[in-house]
């Protein structure tokens, strides 16, 4: 019996292992596509791209034409230029919306690499853009978007520490001088610079300036493009020599300069990693996502002969490669080293030898001495991928909408149609999608682990189903719309979600080695060493003193309430320069929950000052007498002009104020251009404007976005009343023991908003404007920073297909426009408590102050990538904080509309009766003012009950103490008095 036991569990282990290594098989299995005629796949590109009402032609778009190479170079210098010592010859520096003008000879007819000098004159931080016109015409889209980024370098490579002993990212300091490139667009589509074709003689070339101020343009040259980058066969037989001997590092932290602030340095706790201290921060990573970024080393080489060269990096895009392009001493060696392929390492670290397709390691020839070694990532061998499924996406948008323009906006299942008739280009468009899924499918493979199985190849597999399932029965392709542009399951979700994919790049690098008869060392530690390296790093949780949020006797304590990256670089920030500057010291704790300063104040253990509270936070504890008055500072007015009046309104409580602002938000209208221009649309200025267009996108199943619709049943202020205050409504009467929302002005705001949604049939419920927005079902409406980001960082296939403009307001009988908004950002109070409120102040004074608010800005992103975007409450810093210029220049102006609600007890009641009036009148039909007349007694009762609990008025409702409600109006002038006065 025992030994059939044995057997049976044996055998059971047997099928177990057998279907474990089947599923490994199935799971890892590698399938190939097919190869697609180029021929067949640039028809189904051209139909598809000559089919778009707004065609454009992509720099892609010109690969495969035989272009006319130009000869010999010219030079030449603005013709609006002037002469200054600092530059041998004529400059000029360009203002946003300003333009250079170049006169330039081509001794032939073909097509030239353009050269400048530029150098950046302003206080500008982001790369500069450009547009430009080569003899009154721009010969493919990405000459409007040229790029002249920013170089950059460390102020110290003895990285400052911090109080914990953690490194400190140094201080990026932009180099501020002549530097002469070739032009690229900021998409770097192409790893060679762009080609541009001239006529023979004199051409003429405009460059506009389309990013900040400040833009110095000297001479340009035109070159013949280099024709052919030699081999590696013919580069090798250049030299001779033999292989050094040695291991030679190169950290990665140790670049001379970049081109990007997106190149990031990282503290990583991994004992592969060089330097790594289980108890400390170093920095010992630099991290890049974006494509054009260029970082740039310095090195030794110890002696003259071939020398191999290998990277310790990670790449995170799941089972698909990134490229980087290698040159040594500012030129690409051989053409194998242009585009370099670095497989994806699964998350984990890995050495990668330059080596050709057989593993056989490159050798490169170096002379003894000082050399250069730059790293650049680059988007080249994946631009016309890129570009097909782009073009796929805005397709199908527009297919979809034709289709829609004869159906009407609801299927109708009942109804037979022969959509051929009217669309006889159905199977043709069917067809060219297919063609160029599976021509994508083919030239990726080649850069993916396995094969059209890989991950990222998924999307395009659901695509290829919808497609084929729509070709059976293409005379009933209205009945399949959510199978084109549905927000669940549609080509053009899968298409969206590939590109996003596509798109991505995660590279960090560790070291670089040149190397000759040495061994790397391992890219990962061994298990051992990593397991002692983490429970080292978890018992020091429990014994520093950085992981504490306890008060400290000889520092300004500080509670944040944001994540541990905001308080990790507050901290850096303040001990390397408030506190080298004042000698004040600074301790910020991360405060996991506001509340918690409740039970502090009540307990009389409050730090001095508390950062990143939301706009009710303020009030609350004022009301209870917790927090210093901030008026009582003879300077606060002159501190309080640096940001828009409206951000105060909520921390106003009787005359005083007890809080700043440290960011802000923003309501703007988004919409897509592509969409828009397609139904001869424009964006609308005004509510009735709004009014007006809804007929027209209505007819196409699309609906205009209004932000109320976003969430549960309960609205907040932000969403229920800026039509309040845009038609000159108030929320209070003075005393603010009464609602004014009664009274005509107000509730005349309110019925327009109903309106809105009873007459005009807005949606009343959307679960994702992103997702709408993105597959244009909602191709306009209201966002904010956290939508614009979304929109911006996850829809790439949307790229220079949407817009932001000014928010819709309401016209005033002067005939001007009224753009109120609700909104609000974070912002930091003293506590009445504190014994250092003196320290405190010149601490919140330095926090907002311009210089910090930019270092901040571009610190944060630096450190911890684009995807951390600080909207300061600073308004000069607002200027200049890394968002394209078009957008922020519409976010700048629009945020001189933000304003909040004056905060009185009993509020809360406000703002839910104000949602249920709505509610009221959206879904039973209720009219404004009737709405309102329900409502108002209670909310009355409740402004007096509050009123009696804080000491304001007696049980019969009388006023025991002044209490006056403060609005926008009492703020600017306070600040206006204040820049007339000087203080």
């Amino acid at each position: 019996m025992k030994k059939k036991k044995i057997i049976i569990s044996v055998a059971a282990i047997a099928v177990i292992a057998v279907l474990a290594a089947a599923f490994y098989i199935i799971r890892n299995k590698t399938d190939y596509a097919e190869k697609v005629d180029d021929k067949k796949a640039e028809a189904a590109y051209q139909l598809l791209n000559d089919s778009l009402s707004s065609k454009s032609v992509k720099y892609t778009d010109l690969y495969e034409e035989h272009r006319e190479t130009g000869t010999g170079e010219a030079k030449s210098y603005p013709e609006n230029g002037i002469n200054e010592e600092n530059y041998p010859g004529k400059y000029v520096s360009l203002k946003y919306n300003e333009s250079a003008e170049y006169i330039i000879n081509a001794e032939k007819e073909g097509v030239y690499n353009i050269y400048l000098d530029y150098k950046p004159t302003g206080n500008s931080l982001s790369d500069f853009i450009a547009s430009m016109e080569i003899n009154g015409e721009v010969q493919f889209s990405e000459m409007d978007n040229i790029a002249f980024p920013l170089y950059w370098k460390d102020s110290t490579k003895s990285y400052p520490e911090d109080r914990y002993g953690d490194q400190v990212a140094p201080e990026q300091i932009r180099i501020e001088e002549w530097r002469n490139l070739p032009l690229y667009n900021y998409t770097y589509v192409s790893a060679l610079p762009l080609e541009f074709k001239l006529k023979k003689g004199i051409n003429t070339i405009i460059i506009k300036n389309a990013s900040s101020d400040g833009l110095a343009l000297g001479e340009m040259t035109i070159k013949a493009p280099e024709q052919n980058i030699m081999n590696y066969e013919d580069y090798k037989n250049n030299y001779s020599g033999d292989l050094v001997k040695g291991l030679y590092k190169v950290n990665s932290n140790d670049y001379l300069y970049k081109n990007s602030s997106q190149a990031i340095y990282s503290a990583i706790n991994n004992p592969a990693l060089s330097p790594q201290n289980s108890k400390r921060k170093l920095i010992n990573t630099l991290s890049w996502n974006m494509p054009g970024t260029e970082v740039t080393y310095e090195f030794e080489a110890p002696a003259e002969g071939f020398y191999h060269l290998a990277l310790h990096y990670q790449n995170k895009k799941e089972e698909m490669a990134v490229f980087d392009s290698i040159r040594i001493d500012g030129k690409v060696p051989f053409k194998e080293l242009l585009n370099y392929a670095f497989p994806s390492t699964s998350g984990k670290w890995a050495n990668e030898v330059l080596s050709d397709k057989n593993g056989t390691p490159y050798e490169i020839y170096l002379t003894k001495g000082k050399h250069t070694i730059t790293i650049r990532s680059e988007q080249d061998p994946i631009s016309v991928i890129e570009r097909y499924s782009k073009l796929i996406s805005e397709h199908v948008t527009q297919f979809e909408l034709e289709i829609t323009k004869i159906t009407g906006s609801t299927n109708d299942k009942n109804r037979t149609w022969k959509m051929t008739k009217y669309i006889p280009q159905i199977t043709d468009y069917l067809d060219a999608y297919e063609t160029l899924i599976h021509y994508i499918q083919y030239h990726l493979q080649d850069y993916t682990e396995r094969g059209i199985k890989s991950a990222i190849m998924s999307d395009l597999s659901k695509s290829l189903a919808l497609i084929h399932k729509m070709q059976k029965y293409p005379d009933e392709i209205s009945l399949y719309r959510d199978d084109l542009t549905g927000n669940d399951n549609s080509v053009l979700k899968a298409m969206g979600n590939f590109s996003s994919m596509l798109s991505e790049q995660d590279f960090s690098l560790d070291m670089i080695y040149f190397y000759g008869d040495k061994k790397l060392p391992k890219p990962n530690s061994n298990l051992l060493k990593a397991l002692a390296n983490n429970l080292k790093t978890v018992g020091n949780t429990f014994v520093s003193s950085k992981y504490s949020t306890k008060n400290e006797e000889d520092c300004l304590n500080i509670w944040v309430n944001r994540a541990v990256t905001h308080t990790d670089l507050m901290q850096k920030m303040a001990d390397t320069e408030f506190t080298a500057k004042t000698g004040i010291k600074v301790k910020v704790s991360v405060m996991t929950d506001v509340n918690k300063l409740t039970l502090a104040a009540s307990s009389g253990k409050t730090p001095d000052i508390a950062l990143g509270l939301g706009s009710y936070v303020p009030f609350d504890l004022a009301s209870r007498g917790a927090l210093y008055d901030l008026t009582n500072f003879d300077d606060f007015w002159k501190v309080a002009g640096r940001s828009v009046p409206g951000a105060y309104v909520s921390y106003v409580f009787n005359e005083g104020v007890y809080a700043v602002p440290e960011t802000l938000n923003f309501n703007t209208l988004i919409y897509r251009t592509d969409i828009f221009d397609k139904l001869k649309l424009t964006p609308p200025d005004t509510w009735q404007e709004v009014i007006n267009m809804l007929p027209t996108l209505q007819r196409y199943g699309m609906n205009f976005y209004h932000n109320i619709s976003s969430g549960v049943g309960y609205k907040w202020f932000y969403q229920t009343s800026p039509l309040i205050y845009q038609n000159n409504g108030k929320f209070y009467t003075e005393d603010g023991m009464h609602t004014a929302i009664d009274q005509p002005d107000a509730v005349k705001g309110i019925q327009e908003l109903g309106d809105l949604f009873i007459a005009y049939s807005l949606d009343t419920q959307v679960g994702s404007f992103f997702n709408s927005f993105r597959y244009g079902v909602l191709p306009v409406g209201i966002v904010t920073l956290d939508d614009y980001l979304l929109i911006k960082n996850g829809a790439p296939e949307l790229e220079g297909q949407w817009k932001l403009a000014p928010l819709p307001g309401t016209v005033q009988e002067d005939g001007s426009i009224s753009r109120w908004f609700i909104s609000n950002g974070m912002g930091g109070i003293i506590f009445k408590n504190s014994k250092q409120k003196e320290d405190a102040w010149e601490f919140l004074k330095w926090w907002t102050d311009y210089k910090t608010q930019v270092d901040y800005t571009y610190t944060l992103q630096s450190t911890y990538g684009k995807q951390f975007v600080w909207l300061s409450s600073n308004l000069e810093a607002l200027k200049d904080s890394p968002i394209e210029q078009q957008d922020k220049n519409v976010i700048v102006d629009q945020v001189q509309w933000l304003r909040d609600v004056p905060r009185t007890p009993g509020q809360y009641l406000l703002e839910r009766s104000i949602s249920d009036i709505w509610n009221t009148m959206v879904f039973d039909g209720t009219s404004a003012q009737v709405a309102v007349d329900e409502k108002v007694i209670a909310i009355n009762r409740e402004i007096r009950r509050k009123m009696m609990e804080i000491g304001y008025c007696d049980s019969q409702g009388n006023l025991l103490k002044p209490y006056v409600i403060r609005d926008v109006d009492w703020i600017t002038e306070h600040i206006e008095q204040a820049e007339r006065e000087g203080k």
